[in-house]
């Protein structure tokens, strides 16, 4: 098996999220910041493979300088190395342009040809394009909404990728990028402490990519606003206590009780059915 590299993000640990009223970016400032948690199991799952086959797995990220800290935090549950983009000019991007960056730094780091595991998606926008952006414009197969690596055998990795109404096994021939999703298994706990100087910093010049592929000048896509529908959180929500049978069940029932101003979904019965339609029309 190859060695991994490891995309991960740092991103906001709050859904109190805020605009730049200039440029639609993400105020990050005073706020908290966490790994990624979809990242956490990719990474998770190249230590296990680290483990089982002695491979190195590196970890890089794309992000403002304290973003090393995260980086830290990688290499301490057992990561070799890490790789910090970081530069003004990258502000905006959108999933296109970080995934351009992205695939621009591996290709710099000596993992390019390797393994690129990544989250399913990121907590503060949760488009899942990353990881295909990557297969992409790295040439890579992939496989997305990963869940365990069952065995990998030379060049040939077993995988089981989960959705909403099962799960598949899949044979890929690696290297590939794959997506993993966040899964019921303990999180890897730190093992050791680290020194900095694991951890190269680099430029846009030196991942050799012009400035007008990356930032909001190379992005199509921008984010114009972000609001919470009020009436859609107070409106048919279900009883998170519920097993996931159970919420399927309350959910195709349409039946609706208040509670603490908020209308939840349990049984079900043509009155509520005929007060979820009124709410719906007004």
């Amino acid at each position: 098996m190859e060695d991994i590299i490891v995309c991960v993000k740092q991103v906001p640990n709050t859904t109190n999220v805020k605009l730049d009223p200039k440029d639609h970016t993400l105020i990050r400032e005073g706020i908290p910041n966490i790994i990624n948690p979809h990242d956490e199991f990719a990474l998770d799952a190249a230590l296990d493979c680290k483990n089982r086959y002695g491979i190195r797995v590196a970890v890089a990220t794309m992000g403002p300088p304290q973003a090393k800290d995260m980086l830290i935090h990688c290499l301490e549950k057992g990561a070799d190395e890490g790789f910090l983009l970081t530069d003004r000019r990258l502000a905006g991007s959108d999933t296109l342009a970080t995934s351009r960056a992205l695939a621009a730094l591996i290709r710099k780091t000596g993992y390019n040809n390797k393994n690129v595991f990544c989250g399913q998606e990121s907590i503060d926008s949760s488009t899942g394009h990353i990881g295909p952006s990557l297969a992409e414009l790295l040439c890579l197969p992939q496989i997305t909404y990963a869940k365990e690596i069952l065995d990998i055998n030379g060049n040939i990795m077993h995988i089981t990728s989960e959705y909403e109404l099962g799960h598949r096994v899949i044979e890929l021939e690696l290297p590939a990028v794959i997506s993993f999703n966040k899964s019921s298994k303990d999180l890897r706990k730190k093992i050791r402490n680290i020194s900095e100087n694991k951890i190269k910093t680099l430029k846009l010049e030196d991942i050799e990519i012009d400035e007008s592929f990356v930032g909001l000048k190379g992005s199509p896509t921008w984010v114009v606003n972000i609001s919470v529908d009020e009436g859609a959180m107070n409106f048919l929500r279900v009883d998170s206590n519920l097993s996931a049978v159970e919420r399927i069940k309350v959910i195709l029932s349409g039946g609706i009780v208040e509670k603490k101003g908020r209308m939840m979904l349990k049984g079900g019965s043509r009155d509520t059915i005929e007060k979820i339609v009124d709410v719906l029309r007004s």
